[in-house]
């Protein structure tokens, strides 16, 4: 069976269960691959051949196997959308069509690495929940975001501009002008009433909606 269908189907189960669906007659697979045609049923037999899955009485369950490859799965998928929608700016249609491929070509390193840079979000953009990664981190170990929002920045920590995400050019010129741009070190000197950042000798005042628009890399 084709390993991009084998995922698909695996993705489909662990829906389901979100949704307190567990008989075959309620699984939905949609897969956007060349997959060829194929023969749910018979799939599924397969997959209870494979050890991924257990049919008992018309519904549906994971082995343990079955149910790693799936959570790996639906966590790639869901980190990614995240990426694509939050720090990209891309459409929830794009992004879902984007993170059905990266699902499957996103290796283990490159996915914690995604996890950390958004700051090892907990659900996708629609609310459901992201799976954790296979490696058991305690409380204390949980990585830092490598990057984060200015807004997000805590007094007195120093960061790096890593990328800016202006909602329109002229925005970009103004910070531009300032001096803020990626590879910039700044100081993020107060939150309230407005953000205020050190460059150097400069201060700059900013507000909500641009410290969001504003990625850094935490140095301190």
């Amino acid at each position: 069976m084709n390993s991009h269908l084998i995922d698909e189907i695996l993705e489909a189960v662990w829906i389901a269960q979100e949704d307190g669906r567990t008989e075959v007659a309620d699984l939905d697979v949609q897969c956007q691959h060349d997959v060829g045609e194929y023969d749910l049923p018979t799939c599924l037999v397969e997959l209870q051949e494979a050890d991924m899955l257990v049919l008992k009485d018309g519904r549906l369950d994971f082995t343990p196997t079955g149910r790693d490859r799936a959570r790996n799965i639906i966590r790639r998928h869901r980190l990614a959308q995240r990426l694509l929608m939050d720090v990209l700016d891309v459409s929830e249609h794009e992004s879902e069509v984007l993170a059905c491929e990266f699902e499957h070509i996103l290796s283990d390193e490159v996915t914690d690495k995604v996890a950390a840079f958004l700051g090892q979000p907990t659900v996708d953009p629609n609310g459901r929940p992201i799976p954790p990664g296979d490696v058991k981190h305690d409380a204390t170990a949980q990585l830092a975001p490598l990057i984060t929002r200015l807004s997000r920045l805590e007094v007195g920590k120093q960061a790096r501009v890593a990328f800016l995400t202006p909602s329109f050019h002229k925005r970009f010129d103004r910070l531009a002008a300032f001096g803020i741009n990626p590879g910039v070190e700044i100081n993020l000197h107060q939150r309230k009433p407005a953000f205020v950042v050190r460059l150097g000798e400069t201060e700059l005042a900013l507000d909500q909606e641009i410290a969001d628009e504003i990625y850094v890399r935490p140095l301190t």
